[in-house]
C-alpha cells in the first residue's frame, strides 16, 4: 500500500493552525515517517485545491492521509476533489488526520499515529 500525505496549511494564516510550523513539520515527516510522498497545499478546500486533488488522486492502492481540520469537515470540504478524481472516500483510500488547534509536535504525533494505524 502506498501512503501519500497531503497537508492543508489553511492559508498559513488561520488561527486554528497558528501553532504549527509547516516547514519544520514537513521536514520531520520526510526524515522520520514512512510515506511515499508528501504535499503541502495552502487551501485544499478551495477550487485550485480541488483541481489539484482531481489531478493527483489515483485508484492505485494509495491511501491518502489528509492532515487538516476535523475529519467530519474534511469529508465535506474534500469530497468534490475526490469525486472529480474518481476516488471513493473510504477507509481504503482516505484517512483524515486532525491537526487543527495543535502545535507542531502534536501535529507530528497525530500524523505518526495515523501512519502506524495503517500498518496494523
Amino acid at each position: 500500500m502506498k501512503k501519500a500525505l497531503i497537508l492543508c496549511a489553511c492559508s498559513f494564516a488561520c488561527p486554528s493552525m497558528k501553532e504549527i510550523n509547516f516547514a519544520e513539520l514537513a521536514e520531520r515527516i520526510r526524515l522520520e515517517l514512512p510515506q511515499d510522498f508528501m504535499l503541502i497545499h495552502p487551501r485544499l478546500c478551495e477550487a485550485n485545491g480541488e483541481t489539484m486533488l482531481a489531478d493527483l488522486l489515483k485508484n492505485d492502492g494509495t491511501v491518502y492521509l489528509t492532515a487538516a481540520c476535523k475529519p467530519e469537515k474534511q469529508h465535506k470540504l474534500l469530497r468534490d476533489g475526490f469525486d472529480k478524481a474518481g476516488v471513493e472516500m473510504n477507509e481504503k483510500t482516505f484517512k483524515p488526520v486532525w491537526i487543527q488547534f495543535k502545535n507542531t509536535d502534536q501535529a507530528f504525533e497525530e500524523i505518526k499515529k495515523a501512519l502506524e494505524e495503517l500498518d496494523k
